[in-house]
């Protein structure tokens, strides 16, 4: 059990001492603009941290991680992004203002900077942000910023202070577990999930002249002429993301409708539609109800329209993602927006889970193809391949098993059954059950009799079941059974080999697996975290896949410098009461780690 007297406030204050030295070392790349064309300078300052008894800190979470943390390594990253002449602000105040909204658990920017340029209740926010009263910055220059770093950067940024948390001795990334969660955009669905950028400029071919035969049609017979009744002009949809056997249906460009004439206010469609008399003699004008033209072209004869489908969105990034209803978990909820694809660490003998990677992706794209991107993340910034992955049944694919044993971890992923046959006949015909628990030729189920990791292949044997079966034919079948013989009984092997997916290092079906299932759900907790604690990835009012990727970056920087800071104190805290009790040197245990995952994560 590790001691965690390490982790108190005044200890993680004298490493940080040495790392501030250390990552300002490696990120040392000179910021391009001099200090009279700044707007801004923030500058680090160790201030005196204040914990209560209840756990609360004086001066806020902002004024802790402030204190803690010196952010000038983010002028290093985007040193790159700014030029040497023009009036800007220092990034790392604005990010700082974005990081502070979030942390205090603002609902948006605009209530934020109210509270920001307040004289008395933003004084300290100002001064950790390095910005003077005179010189605030409006929402559209934090929005701009965010534009100008994109995902990317956002992404560096925070496995810089993850670094920093690892550092400190947060994180050893043995065990990682893997999950997405859906978030809306701030856009309405609109019921085509096809659609593409061709569906902005839907070209119709001499559409006057159409429109034109149409209404002189009716205008020949009066009967014909139905005030109020809609006219409607279809193309066929360009979209090329149709399956290939599913038809392409007809999209609405415009919807006209003929009604009685205003001789003050005619309609302007009479003239473009070349009508203008023939509609005049008839006291009719030409009405569009329905339609968004994007652009028209005017050659001889020949006009060209192009039209706005009226199934786009205004996101066109976004996609419909399928999730359990959280009311209802029977039932599944559609989301049309965006998934972030989170990887969470679990330290076990010190009990908190911290972020370590994040990808952002439209809402129907596939997950799985995405826990590798994770994982590269963690190795190409931290060099960290971790001993055990684990994840649900959408990241049951081949590839990703590969890539975990290329890397000597154990894949402890959910199995997806697809389009298997899983009846009990079915499994019975196939010699094997769901687990990949093979059955002996009397029918009696096996038991697994341990995993050979040189090998690469799992034993299992029947234990001689049949002599306690009430089963009278297995009783009769074990009487000239050829395997009674040997102490095992019947034995089969099942490689990784011949089965990939079904049988991994710790065999599907023991009471080990289903306690590193349990893990799994830490990965759960961080995405609540950022959704019900923050209220992130709640509701958020972004559009496109850039945005989406940006917020699920700050995300999980703020549930990192969350959840460290909340460890930090409660182990102060711990600690106070240790050394009133007169113990010395301070002991504060952690948790105990369960033998056969210590030995997991150990084994080389």
């Amino acid at each position: 059990m590790r001691n965690l007297a390490s982790f108190s406030l005044g200890s993680v204050i004298k490493k940080l001492n040495r790392i501030t030295v250390a990552i300002n070392t490696t990120h040392c790349n000179p910021f391009p603009k001099p200090d009279c064309f700044l707007l801004s300078r923030y500058t680090h300052e160790r201030r005196r941290i204040t914990i209560r008894p209840d756990g609360h800190i004086r001066g806020g979470l902002s004024r802790m991680v402030t204190s803690l943390i010196d952010f000038a390594f983010i002028r290093s990253i985007l040193a790159h992004r700014y030029s040497l002449v023009g009036f800007a602000y220092d990034p790392v105040s604005i990010f700082l203002i974005e990081l502070f909204r979030y942390i205090e658990k603002f609902p948006d920017m605009k209530t934020f900077l109210k509270v920001f340029s307040d004289p008395h209740m933003g004084k300290h926010f100002r001064m950790y942000a390095g910005i003077r009263e005179d010189r605030i910055p409006c929402e559209a220059t934090i929005s701009n910023f965010k534009e100008r770093l994109g995902e990317e950067l956002y992404n560096r940024i925070f496995h810089v202070l993850v670094q920093i948390v690892e550092m400190l001795g947060f994180l050893s990334y043995k065990i990682i577990a893997t999950d997405g969660t859906l978030f809306p955009s701030n856009a309405r669905y609109k019921g085509c999930t096809h659609f593409s950028k061709q569906c902005q400029v839907i070209e119709f071919p001499g559409i006057i002249e159409n429109v034109r035969k149409r209404i002189r049609y009716r205008l020949d017979s009066p009967d014909r002429i139905i005030p109020g009744k809609e006219i409607r002009i279809k193309a066929e949809c360009p979209s090329v993301k149709f399956p290939p056997d599913q038809p392409k249906p007809k999209v609405e460009l415009l919807a006209l409708t003929l009604q009685e004439a205003d001789p003050e206010n005619p309609s302007i469609f009479n003239r473009i539609f070349g009508l203008e008399e023939e509609l005049q003699r008839a006291s009719l004008d030409v009405i569009v109800k329905r339609g968004v033209i994007t652009g028209a072209v005017f050659a001889g004869t020949d006009h060209s329209f192009f039209f706005k489908c009226p199934k786009l969105p205004s996101d066109l990034d976004a996609r419909i993602g399928v999730r359990k209803n959280p009311q209802n978990p029977n039932k599944n909820q559609k989301i049309f927006g965006f998934n972030a694809i989170i990887d969470t660490s679990i330290e076990l003998d010190i009990g908190i889970e911290l972020p370590v990677a994040c990808s952002s992706i439209a809402g129907n794209a596939t997950e799985g193809r995405y826990f590798i991107t994770n994982k590269q993340q963690i190795l190409e910034h931290h060099g960290q391949a971790g001993k055990i992955y684990l994840a649900d049944a959408k990241y049951d694919e081949l590839h990703n098993y590969a890539y975990s044993r290329s890397k000597r971890t154990i894949p402890i992923i959910d199995y997806n059954p697809r389009s298997e046959k899983i009846s009990a006949s079915a499994l019975r015909e196939r010699g094997y059950d769901q687990n990949g628990w093979p059955y002996a030729p009397c029918g009696v189920l096996t038991r697994p009799n341990g995993f050979d990791f040189c090998s690469q292949r799992a034993t299992f044997s029947c234990r001689r079941q049949c002599v306690e079966s009430n089963n009278q034919d297995i009783v009769t079948f074990s009487q000239m059974c050829p395997h009674w013989i040997n102490y095992h009984g019947f034995t089969k092997h099942m490689s990784i080999k011949k089965f990939p997916r079904l049988i991994v290092e710790v065999l599907r079906g023991t009471e080990r697996h289903r306690k590193l299932k349990t893990l799994r759900s830490a990965s759960e907790r961080t995405n609540s975290s950022a959704k019900g604690d923050f209220c992130i990835l709640t509701k958020p009012k972004i559009r496109g896949l850039t945005r989406a990727g940006v917020l699920s970056q700050i995300a999980v920087i703020v549930v990192l410098l969350k959840r460290v800071a909340a460890f930090i104190i409660k182990i102060t805290l711990a600690l106070r009461k240790t050394t009133g009790g007169g113990v010395s040197p301070p002991s504060i245990p952690g948790p105990e780690v369960p033998p056969f995952i210590r030995n997991l994560i150990q084994r080389e």
